[in-house]
Formats: C-alpha cells, sequence, structure tokens
C-alpha cells in the first residue's frame, strides 16, 4: 500500500529534495556559496539548485521593518483636506505622498542577512534517484558535517528547527528522554491516589470519618468505579500536550516525525501508568517487589489483572464510549473558537484542525491491548470493547472525511508503531496465559502456549526484515521508474520548475516555537494556504536559488 501511494500520488517535490545540515563556516564564503561549490564539485551531473534556510529571527526582523517602513510617518501628509481634484489623473492632492530625501535611511539592506543563514539547506536534484542516493551516504569523512536527509513535503517541514545546531541534537534527545521518564514516574502519585479510591477497605481504615458514607451503596459505587477512571482521565489530559513539547525540542525536521514521536512517548506513557502501575496497584514499595522477579511476572499477572478488570471496563467506557461524544461535537475546538473570538479578540477563521495522531493512536492501541490481556480472564469487557471500535470505525471516517484537513501526508509511517504494538499485546497476553495455566496447575497447557510465544516472535522478525525496509527507504526501481515516466511524459522540467516555488520559509516561524500545540487537534495554529498564496515576492526575498 505504500509502494502504491508512492506511485499513484502527483510528483512530489519531497522525492527530489535533500535537506543538508551541519555546513560546514567558513570566513571567506558564505554558506550558500559553499553548498554550491560542494554540489557542483561532487554531483555535477545530478545538481539541480539549492535554497538557503534563514534564522527565523531574521526573516521576522525583515517582515517588521518592512512593516515599520509603511507606517513610518514621512510616509503621511499634513496638509487639510481639499476637494479641488487634479486635472491630469482626477485624484485629490492630498492623495500625492512626499517620499524621503534619503533613500540610503530607509533601505533594507538584504546583502546583510548572508550573515543570518542557517547552516542548513534545500538542495534539488534532477531525479529522484540522484536525491536518494545523496540522502543515504556519507558525504564528509567527518560523519558531523554535511549531514543529508531527504527533505519533508514543504508544508511538513517544520521550520523553526532546522537551524538547530546539529551537534545540539543528540544532547536534545537524551534530555527528552530522560524529562519523559521522569514525568512518567512522577505520573505514578495521581495513579497511585486513583487506585487507592479503588479499594474500599483501605479507604475507610486510612479515613475513618467516611466509613458512615462509604457504607452506603450509591456513594460506595460512584467512588470505588466511576471517580478512579474520571479522575485518571483528566491527568491523562495533560500528557499529549507535554509529550508534544518534548518532541518538539528534540528537533525534528518534521511535523509528521515530531507527531509521530510524540505518538511513542504517549503510547509509551500510558501503557505504563494505565495498564502495568494499575494492575500492579498499591504502594510503590509493593510496585517494586513484583518487579524484582522476573520469573514471577507471569503469575503475578495472571492474579492482578482480574482483580483490576471493573476499572478496565468502566475506563473504556468513560475514556472511550464518552470520547466517542466529544470527538463528534468537537467541544474543546467550539470553546477555543469562543475564546480566541470573544475573549482574545481574534479571527480564528485561519486556523485548521488536523487529525490528532499523538493522542487517538495511543488510545486505540491501549484498547486493544485491555482486549487481548482482558479476555481470558475477564471477557466481559470484549463486548464493550467491540462496541467501541464500532463507534470509532463510524466517528473517525466520518471526522477524516469531514472535518479534518491533511496538511501533509506522512506515508503510513504510523503502521509500525501499530504493529509492534499489536505484537506486544500478543506476547503480554500470551505471558498472561502461561501465568493462568500455571496457576490452574496445568503444565500441558502451558507447555502448549509456549510455542504460539515462539511462533509470534518469530512472526515478528519475519515483518521487520520484510517490511520495515519499505516504511524506512525508497526503492530504487520504483524511483527509477518513475523518472523515466516522467521523463517520456515531458514532466520534468515544469517539475524542476515547480521546485523552486515548493520550499518558502514562511514569515512566521519564529513564532513556531513559542507557540506550541495550543490544543491537541492543532497543527501550530496553521492554515492550509495554497504556495502561491505566500507571496513569494514578499516573503521568499531571501531564497538563494542558483
Amino acid at each position: 500500500m505504500r509502494l502504491a501511494h508512492i506511485t499513484g500520488s502527483p510528483p512530489n517535490p519531497s522525492h527530489f529534495a535533500v535537506l543538508v545540515r551541519s555546513i560546514p563556516w567558513s570566513p571567506e564564503q558564505s554558506y550558500s556559496d559553499l553548498v554550491k561549490q560542494f554540489f557542483i564539485n561532487y554531483y555535477a551531473s545530478s545538481y539541480l539548485s539549492h535554497q538557503m534556510v534563514f534564522d527565523s529571527c531574521t526573516v521576522h526582523k525583515l517582515v517588521t521593518d518592512a512593516y515599520k517602513m509603511l507606517q513610518t510617518p514621512s510616509m503621511k501628509q499634513s496638509s487639510t483636506p481639499s476637494l479641488i481634484r487634479c486635472s491630469i489623473c482626477g485624484v485629490s492632492p492630498n492623495s500625492f505622498k512626499m517620499l524621503s530625501n534619503d533613500p540610503v535611511k530607509d533601505k533594507v539592506d538584504l546583502d546583510s542577512t548572508t550573515s543570518e543563514e542557517g547552516a542548513s539547506a534545500f538542495v534539488f536534484f534532477k531525479t529522484r534517484y540522484a536525491a536518494v542516493v545523496a540522502s543515504q551516504v556519507l558525504q564528509s569523512s567527518n560523519p558531523m558535517l554535511w549531514v543529508t536527509d531527504l527533505a519533508p513535503e514543504p508544508h511538513d517541514v517544520y521550520w523553526s528547527n532546522l537551524c538547530i545546531p546539529y551537534k545540539q541534537l543528540w544532547i536534545r534527545r537524551i534530555t527528552t528522554l530522560l524529562a519523559a521518564i521522569v514525568f512518567m514516574f512522577l505520573f505514578l502519585l495521581p495513579v497511585t491516589f486513583v487506585q487507592g479510591l479503588t479499594q474500599l477497605e483501605q479507604l475507610q481504615q486510612s479515613f475513618p470519618f467516611l466509613r458512615g458514607i462509604l457504607k452506603k451503596t450509591v456513594v460506595s459505587q460512584v467512588v470505588t468505579g466511576y471517580l478512579p477512571s474520571v479522575i485518571l482521565i483528566l491527568f491523562l489530559y495533560t500528557v499529549p500536550p507535554t509529550m508534544m513539547l518534548f518532541s518538539a525540542v528534540e528537533g525534528s525536521i518534521s511535523r509528521s516525525g515530531r507527531k509521530k514521536s510524540a505518538c511513542c512517548k504517549v503510547l509509551y506513557f500510558t501503557i505504563w501508568n494505565v495498564f502495568f502501575v494499575n494492575v500492579f496497584s498499591g504502594s510503590l514499595i509493593s510496585q517494586w517487589s513484583v518487579f524484582s522477579s522476573v520469573k514471577d511476572l507471569p503469575t503475578e499477572l495472571a492474579r492482578a489483572v482480574p482483580t483490576q478488570a471493573s476499572f478496565f471496563m468502566t475506563y473504556v467506557l468513560t475514556s472511550g464510549w464518552a470520547s466517542m461524544s466529544f470527538e463528534v461535537v468537537q467541544v474543546f475546538a467550539l470553546l477555543c473558537n469562543y475564546f480566541t473570538r470573544f475573549i482574545l479578540k481574534k479571527d480564528p477563521s485561519n486556523e485548521t484542525l488536523s487529525f490528532p495522531y499523538h493522542t487517538e493512536i495511543p488510545k486505540v492501541l491501549l484498547f486493544g491491548l485491555l482486549g487481548f490481556t482482558c479476555s481470558i480472564l475477564a471477557p466481559l469487557i470484549l463486548p464493550i470493547l467491540l462496541v467501541y471500535f464500532f463507534l470509532a470505525y463510524l466517528v473517525y471516517r466520518n471526522q477524516i472525511i469531514n472535518v479534518y484537513i491533511s496538511k501533509y501526508e506522512s506515508g503510513g509511517k504510523f503502521w509500525p508503531i501499530v504493529h509492534n504494538t499489536t505484537i506486544f499485546s500478543l506476547v503480554l497476553t500470551q505471558i498472561i496465559a502461561i501465568g493462568v495455566f500455571g496457576l490452574k496447575r496445568s503444565p500441558v497447557a502451558s507447555g502448549f502456549t509456549i510455542p504460539l510465544l515462539i511462533g509470534t516472535l518469530l512472526f515478528n522478525e519475519f515483518c521487520r526484515q520484510r517490511f520495515r525496509p519499505i516504511f524506512e527507504n525508497h526503492a530504487a526501481t520504483v524511483l527509477i521508474e518513475m523518472d523515466r515516466q516522467d521523463e517520456r511524459n515531458g514532466r520534468m522540467e515544469q517539475i524542476h520548475h515547480q521546485l523552486h516555488l515548493a520550499y518558502h520559509q514562511p514569515m512566521h516561524t519564529s513564532q513556531d516555537s513559542s507557540k506550541g500545540e495550543r490544543s491537541n487537534h492543532s497543527e501550530d495554529g496553521d492554515s492550509i494556504q495554497d504556495p502561491e498564496d505566500l507571496k513569494p515576492g514578499k516573503a521568499s526575498t531571501l531564497v538563494n536559488k542558483s
């Protein structure tokens, strides 16, 4: 399907473009001259042109200076209105404006911006195959210089991260990984509190003055059944924006890469806190004692999963069924619209909605994990999950077709996440089955479960060898055939001309990193625009082509 998507879609500028980072600095030449000289020297037959990436602060400063020039007092006329019209052009004399006698004073020195060029550039090649080859080989004996990657789609580029020094990326990734782990363990506090509500006897012992109230059937059912899942869901609402912030700090060059990284973080977070921490509920000391003995893990899971079956059912009802109604009504987006329109006095019409993969995919995969693991000991959760998946299919299909707008195509890059999580759910289910048969003292059944576990791992390895490279790289034969077909049809020159118009650095990139995700559904508040609507003549005067 991925190959069919690549071959069946219109010509994509990203297939001809390579993002070059960590360009070495030279006191004698600008970055643009270095890029041109390097690729003409080593890729003379396939190099087409290049476009420099400027520091976003410089772009914003130039736009601000141009706006100030338009608002300067010297351009205003202080004379009184007159009803006498000019006999030549028929307009009022007051419509004529006096120009400044000092043109150098109001001139914007565009040549000075060459010192603000970022150490990154988009390099365009004549064929797709040449771009792929250039993106996958080392350009220098120093792997930290002239780093090349296939460029994202024009609307997928995350401009504010392109000028991050390449040597900082590994530090950023380690820092965000540690921050995500710390945040994950700090979240144990609300999860432990929530699980304390599910244990009525311990709650009465800790708070003796609540014994009279908790003896009432309605109160006990609300406190132990409905309230814990609601509190946990409210805390979980803070996770996607936090993980999206961490993913942005990592330095991803594309919006889809940032959202994919946030999706993985949210997925790991929810599986750990919603499933494992709730299954091994209790104090932190008891949880560590469980994981200290790995050989007893299947038995402990077989004992602990049934005790949390009612909580998981309630969680699916509150987080799954209820979320479908909120997804249809779009309550959060409606509140943000009213806040922007009536409180901030701004027009929110240019804001667009994109599908929140980083929130919905982890939720669906978590419910799949609950269905696999609870199907053995608590099969009553299966009808609830069946209804949820049916509603989710109808709702998400409607939202994707009629509500959300695709700003870019990720090309199915989220499918490996779905596959790996499904395999993990199957393996975990089989481990729990081994523990269940061990508690039932049925060694024969446990022995027959082990081949299933081995077969699942072998199937995963086969899929990793057979299908994973397709999601990470492009097939050379497919790209060469596409190049030949475009040359036969005479479309190659038109494609080369469009490359110069595809990648334009927006004027508001300096605000991207500070604005962040205002909602889980918003793509940084950017609007869907045609590339020609970006006014290349105004905003792209800094574009360097050769």
